[in-house]
């Protein structure tokens, strides 16, 4: 019983590292610069250096990849946590649709803390939650079920993105499997001693 206790006190201490985490950055200005989770995907887009871009609104960043699927760094949104629509236009400028304000934050090629807001929709280059994403030159698909898989499908098949299991293990997806097996954990030791009480008064009446 002190193995499972201190078990399912672990479970805990990881689903609340994970959720405080998230609070953190969705709630706040602060900028984290490491690669993240995907724990509440948001669609995906590709420039035209094939360099993969990731949105999450459970950390309100956007994730950027190069072709070889490195980490190069996040782009904040200031989104509260809420979903948002990500795209990308003929320039390489990275646009987000609030699904909030309906606005348009357009972030620039060059420098992504450059970046300005509007309501006209001819700046809709945005796509709701995608599998595929078509360049002139290749197509993308994401692969993954549970988790998010970017891979590259023109010509030779390739995986460009995919995390390993730490980070897989502070998703939000696996948070969901998580905390059933918390609970459970967290109240076996009871649920036991309840049978255990039942079963010997089951033996009294029977002698």
């Amino acid at each position: 019983m002190k193995l499972i206790k201190k078990f399912s006190d672990l479970l805990f201490l990881v689903f609340c590292t994970v959720l405080l985490s998230g609070i953190c950055l969705t709630q706040t200005n602060f900028k984290i610069n490491t690669e993240l989770p995907f724990s509440d995907f948001n669609g995906f887009v590709v420039d035209s250096h094939e360099n993969v871009y990731i949105g999450d609104s459970f950390y309100s960043v956007i994730q950027k990849f190069d072709r070889e699927g490195n980490f190069i760094q996040s782009i904040k949104v200031n989104n509260y946590g809420k979903s948002f629509r990500i795209g990308i236009d003929k320039m390489d400028n990275i646009i987000v649709k609030s699904n909030i304000t309906r606005s348009f934050t357009i972030y620039s090629h060059d420098n992504y803390n450059k970046k300005f807001v509007v309501y006209d929709r001819k700046y809709d280059e945005t796509k709701n939650p995608n599998r595929f994403f078509f360049t002139q030159k290749a197509k993308f698909e994401n692969l993954g079920t549970f988790y998010p898989s970017i891979w590259k499908l023109s010509g030779k098949k390739q995986k460009i993105i995919e995390q390993n299991f730490i980070l897989k293990l502070l998703s939000l997806p696996t948070m969901v499997i998580i905390i059933p097996i918390f609970l459970f954990l967290k109240f076996l030791p009871f649920i036991s001693k309840k049978i255990m009480i039942v079963r010997n008064l089951s033996s009294l009446k029977n002698l």
